[in-house]
C-alpha cells in the first residue's frame, strides 16, 4: 500500500519544475511503490485521508518551491544546483511538513523522509536528508526579504514567483497589486460548483457538505465534499466544479435552444455540458480536443448522463472532424490553450512556465486555432474566444491580429478579468479573458 508521502513524491517527480528534472525515479529504475503504475496512472493511497494529505503536500511543495529551495540551500550551505535533485524532492516534502503542516510532529516528518530516501533506492542520501531536516527543526532559518522594500525578492523567496513573472505582473498591475496577486496565488482556492438548470440547491445539501451561495447566481461554494461526491453530482447532472470566471464565458455566447454549437477546445467538457444544457433537445454540440484521454473521460460522462446530442471528436484542427461536422455553426466557443496566468492559484506549476518562449509558442497556436475556425461560423453567428490568461499577447493582441486577417468579423465586446484579490470565498474568482465576435 503506497503512503501519502510516497504518492506525493511520485507526483512531484513527474512534473518539470525549476532545478528539478522530471521522471528521475523512472530513469534511475526506482519508484516508491514496487507494483508501479497501473494503466498509465501512478497508484494513489487507498485511505481518503492519505490521499488528502498527499494532495496537500503536492500542491504545497509546488506553490512554495522557490521558498523551500532557498531553505535547502541555507541548511546545506550549498548552491541548489550542487544538490542531487531527487534528494531535494525528498527534503522539500519534509521541509514543507515542518514549515506549513502544524499537525504533523517534526520527528515524524524527519523520520518519514529518511525512510523514504531508503525506499526509493537513495539509501546513500538518507544520512544527508536526516541531517538537513534535523537542522531545520532547530534553526528557524534566515529572515525573509522585506515585503515593501524588496517586493521582487519577497515575491521570489516568500511567495515562490520567479523574477520574470513578478516583473510582468508589476508592469501590468503596479508593485502593490502584483504582490497581492502573488499572495492570491499561494492561498488555497475554494471549491465552487455551478448548479445545472434542472437541479436545486437542496440536492447539494442532501450530500451533507457545507455550502454557501456565491455572489454569482447559480454558483455555490462547497467545503467538506469529497471528490466522489463532486463526481457523482456531475454524473447525475446536479452540479459540476467550475470557477465563476469560466462559468461566465458561456453566457456571452447567447446560446438559444435548437442551435448548433462548436466547442473548439473542449478539454474535460465542463463548458460542453454547460452548452448542452442551453441548446435543448433539438440542438447539437460538436466538441473536439486533441487529447484522447480528455475525450474518453468526457465520453464516459456523456454516457452516464444519457446525452445523445453531444458528438465528441479527437483532433486539433477542423480537418480532423468528419466533413459534415465542420461548418455552419450558430455559435463557436474557442476556449484556447494558454499560459494559465489567471489561474495560478489552482494551477500551481503554471507560475514556472511564464517565460517568453512558452508564451510565443502558445500565441502561435492560439492564432492558428482562430484562423482555422473562422470559416466554421455562419453569417450572423457569434464566436467567443476565451483564455485563462491575463497577458495581452494571448488576449487583446490575438483578437486584433484575427480581425485584421478576417474582415468579415467584428468585435462585439471583450473583457479581461483579474483574479479576485480578496479572501472572502463568496467573492472568489479566477482571472481570464473573453472576446465576443460576430461574423457579419
Amino acid at each position: 500500500m503506497i503512503s501519502a508521502r510516497d504518492h506525493a513524491l511520485a507526483e512531484l517527480d513527474a512534473v518539470r519544475l525549476p532545478h528539478w528534472p522530471a521522471n528521475l525515479m523512472r530513469r534511475r529504475g526506482t519508484r516508491p511503490d514496487p507494483r508501479g503504475p497501473q494503466e498509465g496512472q501512478r497508484p494513489a493511497p487507498a485511505d481518503p485521508r492519505d490521499r488528502a494529505l498527499a494532495e496537500r503536500i503536492i500542491q504545497g511543495v509546488i506553490k512554495n518551491l522557490l521558498h523551500l529551495q532557498w531553505l535547502i540551500a541555507y541548511y546545506t550551505r550549498r548552491p541548489i544546483r550542487q544538490i542531487d535533485p531527487l534528494a531535494q524532492k525528498i527534503i522539500a516534502i519534509g521541509l514543507y511538513q515542518l514549515r506549513f503542516l502544524s499537525r504533523i510532529p517534526p520527528s515524524a516528518a524527519v523520520d518519514q523522509a529518511v525512510e523514504q530516501a531508503k525506499r526509493v533506492g537513495h539509501r546513500h542520501a538518507a544520512g544527508f536528508v536526516n541531517a538537513v531536516l534535523r537542522n531545520a527543526t532547530r534553526d528557524p532559518g534566515p529572515q525573509l526579504p522585506d515585503r515593501l522594500m524588496e517586493p521582487a525578492r519577497y515575491a521570489e523567496i516568500a511567495l515562490s514567483h520567479p523574477p520574470p513573472l513578478y516583473a510582468r505582473l508589476e508592469r501590468l498591475l503596479g508593485a502593490a497589486d502584483a504582490i497581492r496577486f502573488c499572495e492570491h496565488d499561494n492561498a488555497e482556492a475554494p471549491t465552487i460548483v455551478r448548479l445545472f438548470p434542472s437541479a436545486t440547491a437542496e440536492e447539494l445539501r442532501l450530500a451533507d457538505p457545507a455550502i454557501m451561495p456565491h455572489e454569482q447566481p447559480g454558483l455555490y461554494v462547497i467545503s467538506q465534499a469529497s471528490p466522489m461526491v463532486l463526481a457523482d453530482w456531475a454524473a447525475r447532472g446536479i452540479a459540476q466544479v467550475q470557477d465563476p470566471t469560466a462559468a461566465g464565458v458561456v453566457a456571452e455566447l447567447d446560446v438559444r435552444p435548437g442551435q448548433r454549437v462548436l466547442d473548439r477546445c473542449c478539454g474535460l467538457g465542463t463548458k460542453t455540458m454547460q452548452l448542452q444544457a442551453l441548446i435543448g433537445s433539438d440542438g447539437a454540440v460538436v466538441a473536439m480536443d486533441p487529447a484522447d484521454l480528455r475525450i474518453r473521460t468526457l465520453h464516459r460522462l456523456v454516457q452516464q448522463r444519457g446525452i445523445d446530442n453531444v458528438s465528441l471528436h479527437q483532433g486539433g484542427m477542423l480537418a480532423d472532424l468528419p466533413t459534415a461536422s465542420r461548418g455552419d455553426f450558430d455559435r463557436v466557443l474557442i476556449d484556447a490553450p494558454c499560459s494559465n496566468s489567471g489561474v495560478m492559484a489552482r494551477r500551481a506549476d503554471a507560475r514556472y512556465h511564464q517565460d517568453e518562449s512558452t508564451l510565443a509558442s502558445l500565441s502561435r497556436l492560439q492564432l492558428r486555432i482562430l484562423d482555422d475556425t473562422a470559416g466554421a461560423l455562419r453569417p450572423g453567428g457569434l464566436l467567443v474566444y476565451s483564455t485563462c490568461s491575463i497577458w495581452p499577447e494571448e488576449n487583446q493582441r490575438q483578437i486584433e491580429r484575427f480581425l485584421q486577417r478576417h474582415t468579415t468579423y467584428r468585435l462585439v465586446k471583450q473583457r479581461t478579468i483579474l483574479p479576485s484579490l480578496v479572501s472572502e470565498p463568496r467573492q472568489y474568482h479566477d482571472g481570464g479573458y473573453y472576446a465576443v465576435l460576430e461574423r457579419t
